[in-house]
């Protein structure tokens, strides 16, 4: 397969990935810390906890697509719709 790369689809998903992740970890960190922080019940300690492992496998699922991102390209497709 021709190389048809130019080097400019990498840094926007680079900037995605640095925006959403760093968000669900605000998140997740203001989460426990406001909640930990107080009163604490077991019942709604459980949905806290799902609630900041989703916001965890959100940013953890970013980076996942990132390196897949970055082996499209290494690859030499930069954009994977100009097959069809």
């Amino acid at each position: 397969m021709r190389k048809n790369t130019d080097g400019k689809g990498f840094a926007g998903a680079v900037v995605i990935t640095i925006l959403v992740a760093g968000l669900m970890f605000l998140l997740t960190g203001a989460l426990l810390a406001g909640y930990f922080g107080g009163f604490t019940e077991p019942f709604a300690t459980g949905i806290i906890l799902f609630t900041a492992f989703v916001y965890l496998a959100i940013a953890a699922g970013v980076v996942i697509a990132l390196y897949q991102r970055w082996k499209e390209i290494q690859g030499g497709e930069e954009d994977e719709a100009k097959q069809y």
